[in-house]
């Protein structure tokens, strides 16, 4: 693990105009830099880099954050693997802290394992220079069409006759056996896996070997037809798409992946210049690819064959789509046609077209073809019309929900409140489903009121109801990103992350969203080592989430004027960036006062239950003391309540 007074350092040394412009010709706009957004197609330019705050921001498809962020985003890099990309840019060494001996021995040993693959990787190339290679292996792919180009590309292969062919080799360049057996490179009884099959390698994200598919080309033999490497530590085929390194960027500059089922439909797409297709390598659809595609794109169009089992099959797992909010199109292809033999057919602009014009909607395909199947079939009909809405109750956003059922009841001819109401039906059952699913040892979270417990201490107000995200909570949390290291003007030593921290301090635990009740503990953890964390810090944090939340608050679309330079200055208040004491204050302050009005809502509630007058007392007490609470607070931030 690299020592954080190195992470500290890089993150120190690496400018955000210097990395990204390795990548995108940046031109200067004001104090910022602009540039065609590497990410997304677009040809007015919304990609802006600020190298005051050493930061990036896309206003177009919203991907931004630090240096670090855009290698990861860029690169597909791992968190460590950007920090030593950037270390060795800017010639910094870097210093390892002692790791467990467990961990060093896992990390160890997942190197190991793609060192071999690796190694099996450039074999199997190898052998396609052989008398027996080029004669089998490479003459199926020429005869597939594939160019020399793209062989390279997807590093494909040829696993030769000998059984030991393999394995010899390897183990007399001192790989161990053991090892090879665990990759599934060599059998339990000492053979070759993948032999007399040409070969395709899965890739992770950074590029590195982590599996095998074989193709036998013999026919009429009992052996399966296709064979891929077993689940190993550095291989999961449900977390694996064929091509998805090789397509990446494309996927990502044009918003859309296309997904086929086979490999040779890749090779041929990406051959013909449809780079942003993947395959699912035969193998249900699974929520982690579905997860990949959401990573680099909301919009996916699935390519099926036109025989009824070839749809059939595309239409199955598809409602995985829908729950993560990823726009799913499908296109059938003519009968006795797959991605591979059709591009190749038509070629790269009239394929790119048919898809264009033959891509329908997923909903309202499923829609249409039951007008078309059940018409005469009233039973059937409404049998496919509940599968459909469980479908449709899949959506998570409401507009988009109400849209396509608005759509679908035209299409059905049906009433659109009956449509609603069925949607409403599943949803609810869905959430008392996971509402039994939750372990037993997990409380339910309260919807409307909490315990009232009359021997607290009310007088801050701090009690909650647990509702819906709090505003106040998120400016909280803009606050310390955007001003947590300056000095406090009230108290020279003391940071505005340690001022608004002692303010909060008995809260925390109270704070609703996940997100920011996991920065706030983090910030206390920080400043108890008597460390302060920037906003570099918070912009190339681990957690996804956490740098997302970073590059929102940190940046702002819009610029404020520098009237300076006009010979004129603002009259009314001090400029934005002299604001941050004042801002300090009311962000609590507001807090608090959120925090009284949601328990004086909840002791009003309770008064109408109590039949106990001595609780009846305790509650008044209680509510007395928040209104004068409420006022105090009302009348520092010179609002008024009600």
């Amino acid at each position: 693990m690299i020592k954080q007074s190195t992470v500290d350092q890089i993150l120190a040394a690496a400018q955000v105009e210097d990395v990204i412009g390795d990548y995108v010709n940046l031109k200067r706009r004001g104090s910022n830099l602009l540039g065609l957004c590497p990410f997304h197609n677009e040809k007015t330019p919304s990609f802006t880099v600020s190298p005051s705050k050493n930061l990036f921001k896309c206003f177009g498809c919203g991907i931004g954050g630090s240096p670090v962020t855009f290698l990861m985003e860029h690169e597909s890099f791992t968190y460590p693997e950007a920090l030593r990309h950037l270390a060795k840019k800017y010639n910094i060494k870097i210093e390892e802290e002692q790791q467990s001996q467990e961990h060093l021995e896992e990390q160890k040993h997942k190197e190991s394992l793609l060192i071999i693959n690796q190694m099996a990787s450039q074999f199997f190339v190898d052998q396609l220079s052989t008398e027996e290679g080029r004669s089998i292996g490479l003459s199926y792919f020429k005869h597939r069409g594939l160019l020399e180009s793209t062989l390279e590309q997807f590093g494909l292969g040829y696993g030769p006759r000998d059984p030991k062919s393999f394995v010899n080799y390897a183990t007399g360049q001192g790989y161990k056996l053991d090892l090879l057996t665990q990759l599934g490179l060599v059998s339990k009884s000492g053979y070759d896996f993948f032999r007399e099959r040409v070969i395709f390698p899965f890739h992770n994200l950074s590029g590195k070997v982590i599996g095998f598919g074989g193709r036998i080309l013999k026919e009429n033999v009992k052996a399966p037809k296709y064979l891929n490497s077993p689940e190993t530590p550095i291989y999961n085929k449900r977390q694996t798409l064929y091509g998805l390194y090789q397509a990446k960027k494309t996927i990502r500059q044009e918003g859309k992946c296309i997904l086929v089922e086979g490999y040779m439909d890749v090779l041929s797409l990406h051959q013909n210049g449809i780079s942003n297709a993947v395959a699912s390598s035969g193998t249900s659809l699974t929520s982690e690819q579905v997860r990949l595609i959401k990573r680099f794109a909301d919009e996916v169009l699935v390519l099926y064959d036109g025989d009824a089992a070839g749809q059939r099959a595309a239409l199955r797992g598809l409602n995985l789509f829908l729950e993560f909010d990823v726009n799913v199109k499908l296109a059938t292809l003519p009968d006795g046609h797959d991605p591979d033999t059709y591009v190749r057919e038509l070629g790269s602009t009239a394929f790119s077209t048919y898809l264009d014009e033959h891509g329908q909607d997923f909903i309202l395909l499923l829609a249409k073809n039951i007008v078309r199947d059940h018409k005469n079939d009233p039973v059937q009909k409404s049998v496919a019309i509940r599968e459909l809405v469980d479908s449709i109750a899949l959506i998570g956003n409401q507009i988009k929900r109400a849209v396509y059922t608005k759509e679908c009841a035209t299409i059905l001819d049906i009433d659109e409140s009956s449509l609603i109401k069925e949607a409403n039906k599943v949803i609810r059952k869905t959430i008392q489903r996971k509402q039994l699913q939750r372990p037993r040892d997990t409380k339910p979270v309260p919807q409307k009121h909490i315990d009232f417990d009359p021997n607290e201490d009310h007088s801050q107000g701090i009690r909650a109801i647990v509702d819906d995200t709090d505003y106040q909570e998120r400016d909280i949390i803009r606050v310390l990103f955007t001003d947590g290291t300056k000095k406090h003007s009230s108290e020279e030593d003391l940071s505005v992350a340690e001022y608004v921290l002692a303010n909060l301090h008995g809260v925390i635990e109270l704070v609703k969203d996940p997100l920011c009740k996991e920065i706030l503990i983090e910030y206390q953890a920080e400043l108890e080592k008597e460390r302060v964390p920037d906003q570099q810090h918070w912009l190339s944090h681990e957690n996804e989430n956490v740098r997302r939340m970073a590059v929102d608050l940190l940046s702002d679309k819009w610029t404020y004027a520098d009237w300076s330079k006009r010979g004129l200055e603002l009259q009314t208040q001090k400029p934005i960036e002299e604001n941050f004491v004042k801002d300090s204050y009311q962000v609590i302050m507001r807090y608090k006062l959120k925090k009284i009005n949601e328990r004086i809502q909840e002791i009003k509630a309770l008064f109408d239950k109590q039949e106990d007058e001595s609780r009846d007392i305790l509650l008044i007490t209680a509510y007395q003391r928040l209104l004068q609470d409420r006022q105090q607070l009302a009348g520092e931030l010179g609002v008024t309540v009600f």
